[in-house]
Protein backbone atom coordinates (compact mmCIF):
# COMPACT_ATOMS: atom_id res chain seq x y z
CA UNK A 1 0.00 0.00 0.00
CA UNK A 2 1.23 3.51 -0.91
CA UNK A 3 1.03 6.18 1.74
CA UNK A 4 -0.22 9.79 0.40
CA UNK A 5 -2.38 11.77 2.93
CA UNK A 6 -1.78 11.13 6.08
CA UNK A 7 -4.11 12.34 9.16
CA UNK A 8 -3.08 13.86 12.63
CA UNK A 9 -5.63 13.36 15.31
CA UNK A 10 -4.57 16.13 17.19
CA UNK A 11 -2.55 19.05 16.76
CA UNK A 12 -1.06 19.93 20.65
CA UNK A 13 2.93 19.60 21.36
CA UNK A 14 3.44 16.01 19.52
CA UNK A 15 0.22 16.25 17.05
CA UNK A 16 1.85 19.58 15.44
CA UNK A 17 4.98 18.09 15.06
CA UNK A 18 4.15 14.96 13.12
CA UNK A 19 2.16 16.61 10.99
CA UNK A 20 4.72 19.14 10.45
CA UNK A 21 7.63 16.02 9.95
CA UNK A 22 4.97 14.40 7.44
CA UNK A 23 4.76 17.38 5.26
CA UNK A 24 8.28 18.50 5.18
CA UNK A 25 8.53 15.03 4.01
CA UNK A 26 6.20 15.66 1.18
CA UNK A 27 3.08 13.88 2.22
CA UNK A 28 -0.34 15.78 2.22
CA UNK A 29 -1.61 16.24 5.66
CA UNK A 30 -4.67 16.70 7.72
CA UNK A 31 -4.69 17.77 11.20
CA UNK A 32 -7.29 18.04 13.90
CA UNK A 33 -8.24 19.84 16.99
CA UNK A 34 -11.31 19.69 19.13
CA UNK A 35 -11.97 23.42 18.25
CA UNK A 36 -10.83 26.18 16.49
CA UNK A 37 -8.42 27.48 19.48
CA UNK A 38 -6.88 24.55 19.68
CA UNK A 39 -6.18 24.19 15.97
CA UNK A 40 -4.74 27.36 15.39
CA UNK A 41 -2.65 27.40 18.15
CA UNK A 42 -0.64 23.88 16.67
CA UNK A 43 -0.53 25.57 13.12
CA UNK A 44 0.71 28.80 14.39
CA UNK A 45 3.29 26.41 16.22
CA UNK A 46 3.95 24.80 13.59
CA UNK A 47 4.59 28.07 11.91
CA UNK A 48 6.89 29.29 14.21
CA UNK A 49 8.86 26.07 14.01
CA UNK A 50 9.76 26.69 10.65
CA UNK A 51 10.54 30.10 10.56
CA UNK A 52 12.99 29.27 13.05
CA UNK A 53 14.22 26.42 11.16
CA UNK A 54 14.89 30.04 7.98
CA UNK A 55 16.33 32.03 10.71
CA UNK A 56 19.20 29.24 11.41
CA UNK A 57 19.41 28.37 7.63
CA UNK A 58 18.20 25.03 7.95
CA UNK A 59 15.22 25.75 5.32
CA UNK A 60 14.24 28.52 2.47
CA UNK A 61 10.89 30.48 2.73
CA UNK A 62 10.27 28.28 -0.50
CA UNK A 63 10.16 25.14 1.80
CA UNK A 64 8.72 27.09 4.72
CA UNK A 65 5.42 28.09 1.90
CA UNK A 66 5.24 24.50 0.19
CA UNK A 67 5.39 22.64 3.73
CA UNK A 68 2.43 25.14 5.35
CA UNK A 69 0.51 24.33 2.32
CA UNK A 70 0.80 21.03 2.77
CA UNK A 71 -1.06 21.01 6.05
CA UNK A 72 -4.89 21.41 6.31
CA UNK A 73 -6.63 21.83 9.50
CA UNK A 74 -9.96 20.43 10.57
CA UNK A 75 -12.38 20.34 13.60
CA UNK A 76 -14.38 17.37 11.63
CA UNK A 77 -13.06 13.91 12.41
CA UNK A 78 -15.03 13.02 9.07
CA UNK A 79 -12.24 14.63 7.15
CA UNK A 80 -9.88 12.03 7.47
CA UNK A 81 -12.31 9.56 5.55
CA UNK A 82 -9.92 9.76 1.95
CA UNK A 83 -6.60 9.14 4.35
CA UNK A 84 -4.35 6.08 4.13
CA UNK A 85 -2.96 6.72 7.41
CA UNK A 86 -4.40 8.05 10.38
CA UNK A 87 -2.00 8.85 13.73
CA UNK A 88 -3.73 9.26 16.76
CA UNK A 89 -1.75 11.92 19.05
CA UNK A 90 -3.98 12.59 22.26
CA UNK A 91 -4.13 12.91 25.55
CA UNK A 92 -2.87 9.57 27.53
CA UNK A 93 -6.12 8.61 28.22
CA UNK A 94 -7.29 4.82 27.12
CA UNK A 95 -10.84 5.64 26.59
CA UNK A 96 -10.29 9.00 24.68
CA UNK A 97 -8.31 6.74 22.16
CA UNK A 98 -10.59 3.78 22.19
CA UNK A 99 -13.14 6.29 21.34
CA UNK A 100 -11.08 7.81 18.83
CA UNK A 101 -9.87 4.72 16.67
CA UNK A 102 -14.14 3.89 17.10
CA UNK A 103 -15.00 6.55 14.97
CA UNK A 104 -12.26 6.44 12.68
CA UNK A 105 -12.79 2.84 12.19
CA UNK A 106 -16.57 3.59 10.70
CA UNK A 107 -14.99 6.70 8.67
CA UNK A 108 -11.66 5.75 7.03
CA UNK A 109 -11.37 3.46 3.95
CA UNK A 110 -10.86 -0.31 4.61
CA UNK A 111 -7.23 0.14 3.65
CA UNK A 112 -6.49 2.77 5.45
CA UNK A 113 -3.49 2.07 8.34
CA UNK A 114 -4.41 3.72 11.70
CA UNK A 115 -1.60 4.17 14.51
CA UNK A 116 -1.75 5.43 18.16
CA UNK A 117 1.75 7.70 19.43
CA UNK A 118 0.54 6.37 22.70
CA UNK A 119 4.09 5.46 24.74
CA UNK A 120 2.25 3.82 27.58
CA UNK A 121 -0.48 2.41 27.09
CA UNK A 122 -1.80 -0.79 25.25
CA UNK A 123 -1.44 -0.57 21.63
CA UNK A 124 -3.88 -3.98 21.53
CA UNK A 125 -6.43 -2.82 24.03
CA UNK A 126 -6.82 0.55 21.24
CA UNK A 127 -7.38 -1.66 18.48
CA UNK A 128 -9.76 -3.62 19.95
CA UNK A 129 -11.83 -1.19 19.28
CA UNK A 130 -11.92 -1.34 15.44
CA UNK A 131 -13.11 -4.05 13.12
CA UNK A 132 -9.21 -4.12 11.61
CA UNK A 133 -6.74 -4.84 14.38
CA UNK A 134 -4.61 -5.95 11.65
CA UNK A 135 -4.37 -2.47 10.47
CA UNK A 136 -3.70 -0.75 13.58
CA UNK A 137 -0.03 0.14 15.22
CA UNK A 138 1.85 2.39 17.63
CA UNK A 139 3.94 4.52 15.87
CA UNK A 140 5.52 6.94 18.75
CA UNK A 141 7.34 9.60 17.59
CA UNK A 142 10.06 11.33 20.36
CA UNK A 143 9.76 15.02 21.28
CA UNK A 144 10.32 17.17 19.04
CA UNK A 145 9.20 14.94 16.11
CA UNK A 146 10.77 17.26 13.78
CA UNK A 147 14.09 16.80 14.75
CA UNK A 148 14.16 13.29 16.74
CA UNK A 149 15.39 10.34 14.67
CA UNK A 150 13.99 7.69 16.56
CA UNK A 151 10.35 6.09 15.47
CA UNK A 152 9.44 3.07 17.81
CA UNK A 153 7.10 1.37 15.52
CA UNK A 154 5.10 -1.24 18.08
CA UNK A 155 3.40 -4.20 16.65
CA UNK A 156 0.60 -5.94 18.20
CA UNK A 157 -0.15 -9.79 17.83
CA UNK A 158 -2.91 -8.96 15.60
CA UNK A 159 -0.91 -6.22 13.00
CA UNK A 160 0.04 -7.81 10.40
CA UNK A 161 3.50 -8.14 8.20
CA UNK A 162 2.01 -5.70 5.52
CA UNK A 163 0.54 -3.10 8.09
CA UNK A 164 4.37 -3.02 9.96
CA UNK A 165 6.80 -3.25 6.13
CA UNK A 166 4.31 -0.28 5.11
CA UNK A 167 4.59 1.71 8.42
CA UNK A 168 8.93 1.00 8.61
CA UNK A 169 8.95 2.30 4.51
CA UNK A 170 6.90 5.25 5.69
CA UNK A 171 9.36 6.04 9.09
CA UNK A 172 12.50 5.91 6.67
CA UNK A 173 10.94 8.66 3.88
CA UNK A 174 10.11 10.66 6.92
CA UNK A 175 14.24 10.21 7.53
CA UNK A 176 13.72 8.12 10.85
CA UNK A 177 15.49 5.08 12.52
CA UNK A 178 13.22 2.46 12.93
CA UNK A 179 13.06 0.31 15.93
CA UNK A 180 10.16 -2.14 16.44
CA UNK A 181 8.84 -2.65 19.89
CA UNK A 182 6.58 -5.35 21.34
CA UNK A 183 3.17 -4.19 23.03
CA UNK A 184 3.47 -4.10 26.54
Amino acid sequence: MEIKKVGVVGCGIMGSGIAQVCAQSGYQVIVSEKNDELLNKGLSSINSFLTRGIERGKISQQDKDTILASIKGTTTTKDFSDCDLIIEATIEDMDLKKKVFAELDKICPKQAILATNTSCLSVMDIAAATTKQDKVLGMHFFNPAPIMKLLEIIKTIATSDETLETIKGFGKSLGKTIIIAKDT
